[in-house]
């Protein structure tokens, strides 16, 4: 006796054969979503299978975002037509499926129609037979959607193994989104541990540039004092007197030194108050206006109008914006443009400056934030130090976007004004 398959009604072959028919399936699905490849890729073989094997012209798997509440279709297989790009949570059968809990199944004798039982779905024209399946277990992830031109039974058997298949998926979904918030927890809190010996390094130099800075102070003082005194005393006639001024110009570059070691060592008392941002960023511009002449820097500025508030200490965060620009002066030193930009991104507000001095070494760029680390003869490894410092205290982020080559971008993200608590201690 010879069988034939017939896909558009019940199943007419042995049960038997039906049974393990559906055992090839589900164990096929079971090997696609267990798979190493991505998940798009998964769910799409998935698709392609279950068009295949139940017969169906489309097979469509839309992905449920937890945050907009919308269906977002992520692959589809077979005919395209009638394929929406998206649906909202309770919107056309996906809707009605997510709603009630179980699949739905529709069978309409017009195929142009968009309406089944008071529902309105634009993907159903075009189809008689319509099965949608919530892919679901203890959370929705989405929704299963296979499509028919023409009407065709659904067997209770058929109805149970996409019962399984849809909970396999749900599996599969779930294990990835898991897989890919390990991922991104280990990335946070690797970072974090980067932070945190970033942090103890700075308390450790910190404490001992405190020590020396006291042990050197005094000496010093000392040292220029005398030097002061040897040069009132000679006439500007001496063989002697270029030396005594040399004296003096580098104690009294020693004693800047000293300023910035205690500044950057000692504990601080913050004074937070309401600021604009592209008011600190002008003021810096300006400071620096006969610098950026001198160098042959053309300014550019990309400052966003009506940018939020961010509470922070005025002073400090001028400096932030002073060692960025001499950074950039001594970067350019031939010449360049320095872009100084300003945006909101969510709850931050956002700063980026910008030069052409051809970026940094990717040997070094690791240690740009570490105190005395310098790669300038004049430099004291400083500036950078405090700028880090500074941002972090303000609960912020400094990022670095180097191209070789090219230059370099510092991205200061602050948080917008009553969206941190305020340490007003801060070292």
């Amino acid at each position: 006796m010879l069988w034939l398959y017939q896909p558009a009604a019940y199943c007419l072959l042995p049960t038997t054969y039906c049974k393990t028919m559906g055992y090839d399936i589900l164990s096929k699905v079971i090997e696609l979503t267990d798979s190493t490849d991505a998940l798009e890729k998964r769910l799409k073989d998935v698709a392609n299978l279950l068009a295949h094997s139940f017969v169906f012209d489309q097979c469509a798997i839309y992905l449920l975002n937890q945050e907009k509440h919308i269906l977002n279709l992520t692959v589809a297989a077979g005919r395209k037509k009638g394929c929406k790009a998206e649906y909202k949570e309770n919107e056309g059968l996906p809707g009605l499926a997510i709603r009630n809990g179980k699949p739905v199944f529709a069978t309409q004798a017009m195929p142009a129609k968009e309406t089944w039982q008071g529902v309105i779905d634009k993907g159903m024209n075009g189809y008689k037979t319509i099965v949608c399946y919530p892919i679901k277990d203890d959370w929705l992830h989405g929704v299963l959607y296979l499509k028919n031109k023409r009407k065709k039974a659904i067997t209770h058997k058929q109805k149970r193994l996409l019962n399984v298949i849809t909970l396999q998926l749900a599996t599969a979904i779930k294990n990835y989104q898991c897989i890919v918030n390990l991922k991104d927890i280990n990335t946070k809190m690797q970072d974090m541990q980067a932070r945190l010996v970033h942090a103890e390094k700075l308390l450790a130099l910190g404490e001992l540039a405190a020590s020396l800075a006291h042990e050197i102070r005094n000496p010093l003082m000392s040292i220029g004092g005398f030097a002061k005194r040897l040069y009132q005393q000679l006439g500007t006639d001496s063989p002697y007197i270029g030396y005594i001024d040399r004296i003096v110009k580098e104690v009294a570059r020693l004693e800047r030194l000293m300023d910035r070691i205690v500044h950057f060592s000692r504990e601080s008392r913050s004074v937070f108050s309401v600021e604009d941002i592209n008011g600190i960023i002008d003021e810096a511009i300006t400071f620096f206006e006969e610098d950026f002449k001198r160098s042959g820097i053309t300014v550019v500025k990309e400052l966003s109008i009506g940018m939020p508030k961010i509470e922070v200490d005025r002073q400090q965060m001028r400096l932030v914006f002073n060692n960025l620009m001499t950074n950039a002066i001594q970067a350019m030193t031939k010449g360049g443009v320095l872009t100084v930009q300003t945006h909101q991104d969510g709850n931050w507000v956002v700063a980026e400056v910008d030069d052409t001095g051809g970026g940094i070494d990717p040997k070094i760029i690791s240690n740009i934030f570490n105190p005395f680390y310098t790669t300038k003869e004049s430099g004291t490894g400083l500036g950078l130090a405090i700028t880090h410092s500074i941002i972090t205290n303000h609960k912020g982020i400094i990022e670095v976007n180097n191209n070789i080559g090219v230059g370099v971008t510092f991205i200061i993200k602050l948080p917008l004004a009553g969206k941190e608590d305020r340490i007003l201690e801060a070292s």
